[in-house]
């Protein structure tokens, strides 16, 4: 499978020669994320993928790779398109620019991006490049909750990732605002791409995509998950029923929109959305239960921010309220969905790309930080 550049001029003469032939192309040639280093980045890490595929579809007769070499190539390339897509003229605010680039560049897992990646390959999906600039605006989205996550009107958290949180090491006034933009740089990126493409054959499914993740960031999921968490921190009183709720909202709203863009962007969307919804549930809440337990099993040191935080803000989790043991079996539970929904969903023509998948659980669900 080869990667397609889109061909940007092929692009702009479809919407300027259309109804409103007045409109001008809105992405300008200084953000356009095509260039040298993405495409060098993305061919490595593709050509990796492809090759862990096969290694996984036929271990006896490949040499042995591991996802965590697969993501260090897919690190690279996330980092080259963020790179090129949130350029701007920073020499008044050369500091802001530091301050964003190291939220964002500061060796987090992109989790959301990388889930968005892996399902628009396994439904055959075939230019990576055009959900690039959707892949740094849902992690653009992720990390700007962190940053305000972390402010001391929230959490009050000091460490992220092993490092001085955003407002630690910049103050509190730029951290709100690194957040802020961060979270507008997503929608310009999203608003962009839905104005290149608004009159091409893709229009619609770039629209919905974009639709899609700015809803389950906003009231719909993130939000309202956050705002749930900040004003039940300490009641007593919160049921299991009252935590999957803030789960599904806070965690898992991103994460299934991270899949369905992927799948939404790619040629077998129909008839599989509520298998990836799903297991999009199934994700989010075993990743916030996984996060619990490693509050309760890891050290600082381990997991590179504070295991004290949610026991600091008396928060009540999902492990606090059954008990470790009844958590672990709900996340064995929790695992064995997500492989059978991957399962329902595989063809011939997409078994090696589901064997990624299952690999890619696996190892969110073993992870030890």
């Amino acid at each position: 499978m080869n990667s397609k550049v889109i061909d940007f001029q092929k692009s702009k003469e479809k919407l300027m020669n259309k109804k409103f032939p007045n409109i001008s192309p809105i992405i300008p040639e200084g953000k356009q994320p095509y260039y040298l280093e993405s495409n060098k980045a993305l061919d490595k890490f593709q050509t990796i993928l492809f090759d862990y595929q096969e290694y996984l579809l036929d271990k006896e007769n490949n040499k042995e790779i591991k996802l965590e070499e697969v993501l260090v190539y897919y690190n690279r390339f996330f980092d080259a398109i963020y790179k090129e897509l949130t350029k701007f003229d920073d020499q008044k605010i050369p500091k802001f620019k530091e301050a964003m680039d190291y939220a964002m560049l500061s060796n987090g897992k992109r989790l959301r991006p990388f889930l968005m990646l892996v399902t628009y390959n396994f439904c055959e999906g075939e230019d990576f490049l055009l959900i690039a600039p959707m892949m740094v605006a849902i992690e653009l989205i992720h990390t700007f909750s962190l940053v305000h996550d972390d402010l001391p009107c929230m959490d009050n958290d000091e460490l992220r990732r092993g490092k001085p949180t955003v407002w630690k090491k910049y103050g509190e006034d730029i951290a709100v605002l690194v957040g802020d933009a961060l979270y507008m740089e997503a929608t310009n990126l999203l608003m962009d791409m839905v104005l290149e493409f608004l009159y091409t054959e893709i229009g619609s499914y770039v629209a919905t995509s974009a639709a899609i993740m700015l809803k389950l960031a906003g009231l719909d999921g993130m939000i309202t998950g956050q705002v749930f968490d900040v004003m039940n921190t300490t009641n007593n009183k919160l049921t299991v029923e009252d935590l999957s709720f803030m789960y599904d909202k806070k965690t898992t709203a991103l994460l299934t929109a991270s899949m369905i863009v992927g799948a939404n962007m790619s040629s077998l969307y129909n008839g599989k959305a509520n298998y990836i919804e799903k297991l999009g549930v199934c994700l989010g809440e075993s990743y916030q239960i996984k996060d619990d337990l490693l509050e309760i099993e890891q050290t600082t040191e381990k997991i590179g921010k504070s295991v004290d935080s949610d026991k600091n803000n008396n928060k009540i989790t999902y492990v606090s309220k059954v008990g470790v043991k009844a958590a672990k079996n709900r996340l064995d539970n929790l695992f064995a969905t997500s492989l059978d929904i991957i399962d329902k969903m595989t063809t011939e023509k997409n078994k090696k790309e589901s064997l990624v998948f299952k690999e890619l659980i696996k190892y969110l669900m073993s992870r030890e930080k």
